[in-house]
């Protein structure tokens, strides 16, 4: 773990967390407003004579400890994925120069080199060459010597 709880990413992995980081985004912002409103739709355990019956062995029967322990690998899913976008947003901030600062905007928002390069008036291979060093600053702030 580094400064502020940022966990060491290397070059490979800081790349793949800002391409990811719109998908990352959309699908934190979906799983979180789907765990949010899920309700119980478990039903309690039987009553009368279906209570005294022998259970399958190997698994809890019980409907609310299922729905319990899925909730909670949902969670764990969740958290990891908020992880990945708070060191990307940690980062954000290090970036200076306007045209870095308007790249990593747009790749953060999913759009392809080429797209960017022909909304900023530049070949992709010059949007490529600016993300390389948008990486560089991220990095050079996240593992400062």
């Amino acid at each position: 773990m580094g400064k502020q709880g940022q966990t060491e990413l290397n070059r490979y992995q800081l790349d793949k967390a800002i391409k990811k980081y719109h998908d990352n985004m959309c699908k934190y912002m979906r799983m979180k407003d789907e765990l949010d409103s899920l309700t119980v739709g478990a039903s309690t355990a039987a009553y009368g004579i279906e209570a005294t019956m022998p259970k399958a062995v190997g698994g809890n029967s019980d409907p609310v400890h299922a729905h319990v322990q899925i909730r909670a690998s949902r969670e764990v899913r969740i958290n990891k994925i908020k992880n990945e976008l708070i060191v990307v947003q940690n980062l954000i901030d290090k970036v200076y120069g306007d045209i870095e600062q308007e790249v990593l905007y747009w790749l953060l928002e999913g759009l392809p080199f080429r797209w960017i390069g022909a909304k900023l008036n530049m070949s992709h291979t010059s949007v490529q060459r600016i993300r390389e060093r948008i990486l560089d600053m991220m990095l050079f702030h996240m593992n400062p010597k």
